[in-house]
């Protein structure tokens, strides 16, 4: 019985989480349509940069470097990968640092709710609104290329973004402890975010990167991400599970999560005793 009374307060809090940030991304919509867009004003930059110096040729050079015919479906992916990878690290990191500013974030620890299941609770809501932008975005062009036999492919590829998720938040939940260790978030942020895209190929192809960082990017969850969605999307490969990268990224999924949650259980501690909850 004690049990199923903490089960219930758990989902209380995890609802009143959610509630709360997607009422305020709902509160601000145009946010939603700019991250739509978004990825396709990237994705002709760099389509229209690569004709402008290659010519005609350009397509052609293209297909024979990265095995994809469709550049702007490539680099329309990559962009995906890349907002939903920000949006989370991001917002998370951010969010505990909002209610610092807003003299909110000590409330949060005189609750007796479990602190890292808040903190966790934020993945929730910025999920759905990656997923959403991303089907939204990804949905139109797919269809328009391959007919409706991509939808199939599509929840593939959105069960993949799930797995993906994953690591990504334990990512973030690292980036939130150094967050309030160092009461700047963006700092963090951009480091973590520079070695991330770098190892992910969100617009190339990684054999092109020197042999070291090939291998580095073999730890970074986000170039597993990218590699799978564009094979199963853009070259229709449906035995997807059966791949190494797959099976990689689950171990990843798995690595990530218990590191971030671990670290930031283990600051939450130090920060008790030191008082550093306090100071920023």
């Amino acid at each position: 019985m004690r049990r199923k009374s903490q089960i219930n307060k758990s989902l209380l809090v995890i609802k009143a989480v959610y509630v709360k940030e997607m009422k305020i991304w709902l509160r601000y919509p145009s946010w939603i349509f700019t991250f739509i867009a978004l990825p396709y004003m990237i994705s002709g930059l760099f389509y229209g940069v690569g004709y402008s110096i290659a010519g005609p040729s350009a397509t052609k050079n293209f297909a024979s470097n990265t095995g994809i015919d469709d550049p702007f479906l490539y680099y329309l992916l990559g962009s995906l990968v890349f907002m939903m990878t920000t949006l989370i690290c991001e917002d998370i990191g951010s969010s505990i640092r909002m209610e610092q500013m807003r003299g909110t974030f000590e409330l949060h620890y005189l609750s007796p709710s479990n602190k890292a299941l808040i903190w966790s609770s934020y993945i929730l809501p910025h999920g759905t609104i990656s997923l959403l932008t991303m089907f939204i975005s990804a949905l139109p062009p797919l269809i328009y290329r391959f007919g409706f036999q991509s939808i199939i492919s599509l929840i593939i590829g959105l069960l993949i973004l799930f797995i993906g998720i994953i690591p990504i938040f334990g990512i973030g939940l690292i980036m939130a402890a150094l967050t309030v260790k160092y009461k700047e978030p963006w700092a963090v942020i951009n480091v973590v975010r520079t070695i991330i895209t770098v190892c992910s190929g969100f617009y190339y192809p990684l054999t092109i990167l020197p042999y070291w960082l090939q291998l580095v990017s073999q730890f970074v969850p986000t170039s597993h991400i990218t590699m799978l969605l564009r094979e199963v999307l853009l070259a229709n490969r449906r035995l997807i599970f059966s791949d190494y990268r797959f099976t990689l990224l689950l171990f990843l999924s798995l690595i990530y999560f218990v590191l971030g949650y671990g670290f930031f259980v283990r600051w939450e501690r130090n920060a008790r005793r030191s008082g550093e909850l306090s100071k920023y």
